[in-house]
């Protein structure tokens, strides 16, 4: 078993033309921007080199350039592919992604997520009424009541076999000393009710073909994937054949023990890559 090597982000800055970011569990996590990574990254853009953040974020653009931009990253909305802009094309080309020429759609997600509004969607707020499903809620685990309401919801949804549109794939992710779950975790459950289910986001390759496409110079192995989840982002760069690194913060957490020697450390994410068959090209430090 040959273990996964680490690299600092300052080795490879000229192996790779263009850097694509995750941004939560990477930049962020429990809520506090790592300001050391903001700064890596800020000194980037003003180097002019391409940066990219593709994050599963059920949430517009615009609204994540705000919120970058409030932690010290000078991104554009050019910069900023999120799973939520992705869902929103999809649902505008409806009759050719589904055969749903007017999608009359249910939002199931929280009040704050304005994903949707201001847009040519039709919105109904009838479960029963809807021939389609937008699907960004989250939820802490602590949340016990809205759990068990959501649930009924779910129920219905997979009763109906209507078509969900999920638009963050993740399962989850840990805030400070809490787990909360993720808009994917609730299409797994309309799944296993025997609903329907797409997705909008990593590890599907649609959100990344929306950079591809426009870097059609730029060879395949001069693109890296920064992330730190193995579902969503190695396994994502590892469908369309971009050079995937994986962070040690966030989800990545999981499979080493924190207080051992980076060896060791390396070595337990080597045998978490091989249990899953998802093999970074290396690991990566940004601070």
């Amino acid at each position: 078993m040959i273990p996964l090597i680490c690299k600092h982000i300052r080795e490879v800055l000229d192996a790779y033309d263009i850097f694509l970011f995750d941004i939560w569990g990477v930049i962020i996590e429990a809520d506090q921007p790592c300001v050391r990574v903001v700064h890596t990254i800020a000194t980037m853009i003003e180097q002019k080199r391409k940066v990219f953040f593709v994050t599963n974020a059920p949430r517009t653009a615009a609204f994540l350039q705000a919120t970058l931009q409030s932690w010290g990253i000078p991104a554009t909305e050019e910069m900023i592919i999120s799973s939520g802009s992705v869902a929103l094309s999809m649902l505008q080309n409806s009759a050719a992604e589904w055969g749903i020429p007017a999608p009359l759609v249910y939002h199931l997600g929280r009040a704050s997520n304005n994903l949707i509004h201001d847009q040519p969607v039709a919105i109904t707020h009838d479960i029963h009424a809807a021939n389609l499903v937008l699907l960004t809620f989250f939820c802490e685990e602590t949340e016990k009541e809205m759990l068990e309401t959501v649930e009924r919801t779910l129920a219905v949804i997979g009763q109906r076999n209507i078509l969900t549109l999920c638009a963050n794939p993740d399962l989850g992710l840990m805030r400070e000393s809490t787990y909360r779950y993720c808009a994917g975790y609730f299409a797994e459950k309309i799944k296993q009710l025997g609903g329907k289910v797409v997705y909008a986001g990593k590890p599907y390759p649609k959100i990344f073909y929306k950079l591809l496409d426009q870097q059609p110079a730029v060879a395949k192995n001069r693109i890296l994937m920064i992330g730190d989840t193995f579902d969503t982002d190695i396994l994502g760069a590892y469908r369309v054949g971009i050079d995937s690194a994986l962070v040690l913060t966030g989800n990545a957490r999981k499979y080493y023990d924190p207080l051992s020697p980076l060896e060791q450390q390396l070595q337990q994410l080597t045998i978490a890559a091989m249990e899953k068959k998802m093999f970074p090209n290396f690991c990566i430090q940004l601070a």
